[in-house]
């Protein structure tokens, strides 16, 4: 995507003091080499007003110096530092709803998390609540990084990449440009992919051959919508991948087999209702990829 302009960024991540969670903050280190880019390290702590009368005023302000000056100590370690990196220290009961407004008070052009489990396992708990909540509120383009990124052992950054799964609608559009933004800071090739539905109706009784001509139609047809869309959106020259069936299983597999850098997805923001019997394409490769995952509204 060489001809997309890279333009300069106001970053944030959601800094966690502990060791073994700087991933999200290598990967912005990784991503953000520009000297016009501003890194924000965002981390909520409780609200003074809620420890009163627990905690007097000169005591308040001492606990919010030594957290800032561990906030800079973990950036630090992480790779960021330095004019162009700052601390955002957000008070809030509530670590989400502080990331997510104090984002939107900032006007992040995107804000980097991270999740629970690590690349190498397979927990129950995979997202992790407060990702999963920033997910359903996405105040700016949410990336979701898995805690060990770039850690000792770790091969970081992907060298392939950057993927963008589309379903083809107004949802995407956000995604779309936030990709090819990305592809063209990193300087790597943009490939989209694009599902449609797999048969499920009469493939008993209907014929090998037959099932194997409608698959190819549908697949055919997906094609040439998903060119068609992209000539729209000024992706044209992007290489393109179309699959059949169930969207995270083939989305994980491309984005494996390319190594990809970051895997991009638009966002539908699911209500509360809609929650309860769908479950977000988005929300599941965040917690699945061994990527980092961008999630766009």
């Amino acid at each position: 995507m060489s001809g997309t302009e890279v333009r300069a960024n106001k970053w944030g991540v959601g800094v966690e003091l502990a060791e073994d969670h700087l991933g999200p903050i290598r990967f912005l280190a990784a991503i953000s080499g520009r000297e016009d880019d501003l890194r924000l390290g965002l981390h909520v702590l409780p609200d003074q007003q809620m420890l009163h009368p627990l905690v007097n005023p000169e005591d308040a302000k001492a606990i919010r110096k030594k957290v800032e000056k561990n906030v800079a100590e973990t950036l630090a370690r992480g790779g960021l530092e330095g004019a162009q990196t700052r601390v955002e220290l957000i008070e809030d009961d509530e670590i989400e709803r502080g990331l997510c407004e104090g984002g939107e008070r900032l006007g992040l052009d995107a804000l980097v998390i991270g999740r629970r489990a690590r690349r190498d396992e397979d927990p129950i708990v995979r997202l992790g609540e407060v990702a999963r909540r920033v997910l359903r509120r996405l105040p700016a383009p949410v990336v979701v990084v898995p805690p060990d990124f770039g850690s000792p052992g770790d091969a970081g950054l992907g060298k392939g990449p950057i993927l963008l799964a589309t379903d083809l609608s107004e949802h995407c559009d956000a995604a779309a440009s936030f990709a090819a933004d990305l592809a063209a800071r990193l300087e790597r090739p943009l490939i989209l992919a694009h599902g449609t539905q797999a048969f499920h109706w009469g493939v008993s009784y209907i014929p090998a051959e037959a099932m194997a001509r409608l698959q190819d139609q549908a697949r055919s047809g997906a094609d040439q919508k998903l060119v068609s869309w992209a000539k729209g959106r000024g992706l044209e020259g992007a290489k393109h991948e179309v699959f059949m069936g169930d969207p995270v299983k083939h989305l994980l597999r491309i984005a494996d087999s390319e190594d990809a850098a970051v895997l991009v997805t638009g966002s539908r923001k699911l209500g509360a209702v809609e929650r309860l019997f769908l479950a977000s394409v988005s929300s599941e490769l965040a917690a699945a990829a061994s990527c980092p995952v961008a999630v766009v509204g």
